[in-house]
């Protein structure tokens, strides 16, 4: 199967509440650059089954010009493409057009969502099952297949298995496959905020497979647990700023959004040496010259068997992420804490380090990390490590730290990057 994702024009309704792509308005669809499109797509084509995505309609001439939608039919003929899916609101079809398809096993896919005409319309979606239902019957009347996509855990639902058992029997009633889809958040959709606010939350892919169990057997139904990737992305309209000390800075929703993504659906490389190091005050931290120097020593040894991962008052931090908001914002001066926000920042840190490391050391072959004792950062690190029986070792000496702590800025010190080089060898002269 070959598939075709087309970015052509904006869906005519794109309203509905979970939905960013049909926000999306895309290039001008004019005939010549849909038409480019199937070329390249057509240009390299082997099989004979073909799938178009294209958030929207397909049938939409707004979106499909028909003069294009002719030229891929003569294109699927011309190379003996045998099966099409096809992506359609039901206003958009028609027995007229789909008897352009004629010869052709062509699948109609709709976004049924839900069989709850009230869930449906505070999902904003634009129709109701009878309007899914009619459109089902004038493509089975033209002797091609329905196929709905079901989006599971919707918002404004309180017994989600419930719900969905109710949508699958109706849409396998009316369908011949059915699609159900982790309903994961967009950004420019309002669910985005439900879920920033704590209104909503994503199903893991151990969640989504629990929900869907019932349903995985049958052959008519397909899961489709991540339907793209997926991590959080904030529209600038509600990016704040991320300045200062204390509980909000420490705990802020965008932090913990970022953190519930890192433990339920992040998956970090396999097999590597986990290496926690501090932040940073520039942004993103690989700018500021610790970072620098940290990534040369890395460089030197073999970089790609570490996988680096920051800790800071933001929580737990990949180094792919580090250049994402909110981590790329964010301020958090030392020299304004207090006792007590001391305190608490070891023991919110502490229990990000433990949703971490329980939900991911499978990965990792050993942990390390460089990073000052005194600093809260290890402190966090330390104690959470001897409560899981992982053993943790500084690759910053403690007698060499004793030498330079009262330094500016005792990470950059010679003698501190040189026990960073000696350890970054140890680890892999000792690992398996």
């Amino acid at each position: 199967m070959s598939a075709l994702i087309i970015n052509s024009g904006r869906c005519s309704h794109g309203r509905c509440f979970f939905c960013g792509y049909g926000r999306i308005r895309g290039a001008p669809p004019s005939v010549e650059n849909v038409n480019e499109c199937f070329s390249r797509f057509f240009s390299q084509l082997t099989e004979d089954e073909v799938k178009v995505f294209g958030s929207g309609s397909f049938f939409d001439e707004k979106q499909i010009p028909e003069a294009s939608r002719r030229t891929f039919i003569s294109e699927c003929r011309r190379l003996n493409v045998k099966r099409i899916t096809l992506e359609s609101r039901p206003q958009f079809i028609t027995k007229e057009v789909l008897s352009e398809f004629s010869g052709f096993d062509l699948s109609v896919a709709m976004g049924l969502e839900s069989s709850d005409d009230v869930l449906l319309k505070k999902l904003q979606k634009g129709y109701t099952r009878a309007e899914f239902q009619a459109a089902a019957k004038v493509v089975h009347e033209a002797h091609f297949k329905v196929r709905a996509y079901l989006l599971v855990n919707l918002p404004f639902v309180s017994d989600i298995a419930a719900s969905l058992d109710a949508s699958v029997e109706y849409a396998l009633a009316h369908s011949d496959s059915v699609v159900l889809i982790n309903l994961l958040p967009h950004v420019s959709a309002p669910l985005l905020k439900m879920w920033l606010s704590g209104e909503w939350n994503f199903l893991s892919k151990e969640e989504f497979r629990k929900v869907t169990s019932k349903w995985a057997s049958n052959p008519r139904v397909s899961l489709d647990e991540e339907t793209f990737k997926f991590n959080p992305s904030f529209p600038d309209d509600i990016k704040e700023s991320l300045k200062g000390v204390g509980e909000w800075y420490l705990t802020h929703p965008h932090f913990e959004v970022w953190q519930d993504y890192l433990i339920r659906w992040y998956v970090p490389p396999k097999d590597r040496i986990l290496l926690f190091l501090p932040c940073a005050n520039r942004k993103p931290y690989s700018h500021s010259i610790t970072h620098q120097n940290i990534i040369r020593a890395l460089e030197g040894v073999g970089r790609g068997r570490f996988h680096e991962v920051m800790l800071s008052n933001a929580g737990v931090i990949p180094r792919e992420f580090e250049d994402r908001y909110p981590f790329e914002s964010y301020d958090w001066d030392e020299r304004n804490e207090t006792p007590a926000i001391k305190k608490r920042y070891i023991e919110v840190t502490a229990q990000r380090i433990r949703d971490y490391l329980r939900a991911h050391k499978t990965h990792y072959v050993k942990v390390v990390c460089f990073l000052k004792y005194d600093s809260e950062s290890y402190m966090a690190l330390k104690s959470t490590c001897q409560d899981l029986g992982i053993t943790l070792t500084n690759l910053l000496k403690r007698e060499t730290y004793e030498k330079i702590k009262d330094a500016p800025r005792p990470l950059q010190e010679p003698r501190a990057l040189d026990d960073l080089g000696e350890g970054l060898r140890w680890c892999l002269q000792n690992s398996t």
